[in-house]
């Protein structure tokens, strides 16, 4: 009974392979692999500096003029490397620490730099004693200096350079991928680590060779091809020919399906396979799930095919088959773009990224940069700052005051013009509060450090600021003092910088220290000397804000005051070195006794909160990372959210049960999905979860005698959309389910072949977190395979029912 079914496919094979212009994709295919198959790559150490390579490039200006203007301002170390700078450049950093405004590109810093790499002469011991020194430095400097190669030379010099220019650089790896073609390094400079390098592979190379080459290219040759094969299957001499055999009409039109689609398995096998071992021989990603983009682009294939087929039964033309194809082609893509411009414009900026509460007062900062205000007479969002895609400002997540008055609340954030890709921003960045006495109306306070990028309350009664510098803090008295609030006069006297000499300075030293992001006047720094603030950056305090972590170039510190009593001198306790890629993202959460440790490709550790000394550790998912953690305040127990979108609920305290080998996976996941943010509530012991765009779910938990959960929901904040908001949710999302999203499909690969559910987009530098792009996996999926099955369940009772 199979047999007849297989000659008709194989005769429906024979008819294609007959094309002409198959032989001509054949050909494109085998000079396409043989123009990319030169392509490689060499490993080297990471050593020339480049733009990207600068975290803070006013910082950087400002420690070389202020060491011209005055030695003792900085390091010696600093002196050495401004000493060895090229005259013009010298010049002109003079001018600036004359106060003078001088515009000194990134680019003529990085080659002043790059100029030391190639001499020792500006290096040397003693200027550089108190420098900071990683694992990598060590080594090689223990190593004799006539066993270096040149390259190991080239990155102790820039390791020297960056441990004498703290808070500058942003981490890069230690060794970067350039590549080369026939043997060639690319005339344009691409260098990347090897993460990087897979990352480019997996999640951006491929899916864009499915979308356009195979997406488009084949499947356009392919519906060429295929399309006359049901037009000349109804010819009455083979069709009759073809009935007369013992087999079914739906069999027979199934057969010719199965067919096409077979004819194009062979043609994109040929495509992915030659990638699959250029990519393995020549870059050495030899990534097996790579393959999985063959039935992918079958099964995109038989989307198309699935109308070439019943419009050729319509009107029996294969010209018409084809015309009917690219108009439904054309349909998709339209309806594509409509339903990415509705993500771009009108969910994805109102998405909440960070919130803020007091009693029953809420503020969420959204990724639009706007701010909003929760009115629960309305049951809208009201903005403060208006959210908006194209607005290259930044809201710095807001943070709620502490009140004993339950009719007023208010809030700190700050609004950082165009500073959305640039840390500064522009003009001055002032603390903003916003206070239902004032009718929510934003009163500026204190003039914040320059650059900087967070805010958070630090127990009991204290401000404290992170910026690309340093922290700085601040009394929430002499906040309000600042903004105009009634509030008892401040003990003692007014904060000041620890680093002064306490004589007023002249106006061009106060220049150099803010444009090196020192504090400004109500702030005191506190951060001691030797620690670089350089990406990726995160810092956690303990809950009676006793203790600061605080992570930078790889490094772990857990920093505290000296005398608890005041603000001043502040100083390192403890310290490590954290495992891992230096460059990788760091998260942060302290309990009272557990530190919650995670980075991307690394287990979970739960260390010593004093002695930073690991007492626990988790296996993470993998394709699954961290990306914020907070303390839930009681258990030593911590909420988890990762680039899932799921928050995973941790008990810090480790019990008899617990093996070695532990996995976050027993851990209780909240029952909650595409979650956007979380929040405890220290007040009310709740943990706030913001999910689905704005919706937002107060949970209650408690921990029964199997250490379970228990989870109570006490309050849901579900918004009244917007017009826009209707529209995309009662009309483009059906629309998209009904009309297949084939280019959506190039999402399902790239989380088939990077083994990953998200993609982080670096921001910049700016911020703590980057950007996340989780991809649709099963909606393109599901809809594609309905509308399959929907057009050959039509193509077959037409078929059935016709007389031919």
């Amino acid at each position: 009974m199979i047999r007849p079914y297989y000659a008709v496919i194989l005769d429906s094979f024979h008819a294609a392979f007959a094309s002409r212009i198959l032989w001509i994709a054949f050909l494109a295919i085998w000079i396409l692999l043989a123009c990319l198959a030169p392509i490689g790559f060499r490993e080297d150490f990471t050593t020339s500096f480049r733009i990207r390579d600068f975290e803070n490039g006013t910082r950087l200006k400002a420690m070389l003029a202020s060491s011209l203007a005055d030695a003792k301002s900085q390091s010696p170390a600093v002196s050495q490397i401004v000493t060895a700078t090229p005259a013009d450049l010298k010049r002109q950093l003079e001018r600036v620490g004359q106060g003078d405004e001088v515009r000194i590109h990134l680019q003529v810093l990085a080659d002043a730099l790059n100029g030391l790499l190639d001499t020792n002469d500006w290096y040397d011991a003693d200027a550089w004693q108190g420098t900071q020194r990683l694992r990598e430095r060590r080594e090689l400097e223990a190593l004799p200096p006539r066993e270096l190669t040149d390259s190991q030379r080239r990155r102790l010099a820039r390791l020297r350079i960056e441990a004498a220019l703290p808070g500058v650089f942003s981490s890069r790896s230690a060794r970067s991928v350039l590549l080369t073609y026939a043997g060639f390094d690319f005339p344009a400079s691409f260098a990347i680590d090897k993460t990087q390098f897979l990352t480019l592979v997996n999640q951006w190379v491929v899916p864009t060779i499915i979308n356009w080459l195979l997406g488009f290219v084949l499947i356009f040759l392919g519906i060429l091809v295929t399309a006359s094969i049901v037009p000349d299957m109804l010819e009455p001499g083979s069709l009759h020919l073809l009935l007369s055999k013992p087999v079914s009409r739906t069999g027979l039109l199934l057969s010719k399906f199965v067919g096409g689609c077979v004819f194009v398995f062979l043609c994109v096998t040929q495509l992915v396979v030659g990638l699959w071992l250029i990519s393995g021989f020549r870059l050495e990603v030899w990534n097996v799930r790579m393959l999985w983009c063959i039935p992918v682009s079958v099964f995109l294939f038989a989307v198309f095919f699935s109308v070439s087929v019943a419009a050729g039964l319509l009107w029996r033309s294969s010209i018409l088959a084809i015309g009917i194809t690219c108009m439904f082609g054309a349909m998709c893509l339209t309806i594509g773009i409509i339903g990415g411009l509705f993500d771009t414009l009108v969910s994805g900026p109102t998405r909440i990224r960070d919130l803020a509460v007091v009693d029953d007062f809420l503020l969420a900062a959204t990724s639009g940069g706007g701010l909003v205000r929760f009115d629960a007479t309305t049951n809208r969002f009201i903005e403060i700052f208006e959210s908006d895609v194209f607005s290259g400002d930044r809201v710095l997540a807001p943070v709620a005051m502490p009140t004993d008055d339950p009719n007023t609340s208010s809030f700190l954030t700050a609004q950082v013009r165009g500073g959305r890709f640039n840390p500064f921003g522009s003009g001055s960045l002032d603390l903003l509060l916003i206070s239902s006495r004032n009718n929510w109306e934003p009163v500026p306070s204190l003039r914040l450090p320059t650059g900087t990028l967070r805010i958070d309350l630090l127990p009991p009664d204290r401000l404290l600021a992170t910026n690309a510098g340093g922290l700085a803090v601040t009394t929430l008295k002499e906040v309000q003092r600042s903004a105009g609030e009634p509030t008892e006069p401040a003990a003692g006297s007014q904060p000041t910088d620890p680093n002064s000499s306490g004589t007023s300075s002249p106006d061009w030293i106060a220049k150099l220290a803010g444009m090196m992001g020192g504090a400004t006047t109500g702030f005191q720094s506190i951060l001691p000397r030797g620690i670089a603030l350089t990406p990726p950056r995160r810092i956690a305090f303990s809950p009676e804000g006793t203790a600061i972590y605080v992570t930078g170039g790889g490094r772990l510190y857990r920093v505290a005051p000296v005398d608890p009593s005041q603000n001043s001198l502040w100083q390192i306790t403890s310290e490590i070195e954290l495992e891992g890629e230096i460059s990788a993202p760091v998260v942060l959460a302290c309990s009272d006794s557990i530190l919650l440790v995670a980075r991307e490709n690394e287990p979970l550790y739960l260390r010593d909160s004093k002695t930073l000394e690991v007492m626990r550790t988790l296996s993470t998912d993998t394709g699954v990372a961290p990306l914020r953690a907070v303390s839930l305040g009681r258990d030593d127990s911590f909420a988890v959210l990762a680039s899932d979108a799921r928050c995973r609920i941790i008990n810090g305290t480790a019990s008899e049960s617990d093996t070695p080998g532990a996995s976050w996976q027993s851990s209780y996941t909240l029952p909650i999905r595409e979650i956007e943010a979380i929040h405890f509530d220290a007040v009310t012991k709740r943990l706030i979860v913001a999910h689905h765009v704005d919706q937002i779910d107060f949970l209650e938990m408690q921990r029964d005698e199997v250490l379970a959960p228990a989870i109570t929901t006490v309050r849901r904040i579900r918004t009244s959309l917007s017009s826009w908001r209707l529209v995309d949710r009662y009309v483009m999302s059906p629309l998209r389910m009904i009309i297949p999203q084939t280019g959506e499909l190039g999402e399902t690969v790239a989380a088939i072949v990077s083994g990953e559910s998200s993609v982080a987009i670096d921001s910049g530098g700016i911020g703590d977190e980057p950007e996340i792009v989780r991809y649709r996996i099963l909606r393109p999926v599901l809809s594609c395979a309905g509308f399959i099955v929907v057009m050959l369940c039509v193509s077959c009772v037409y078929f059935s029912t016709r007389d031919y």
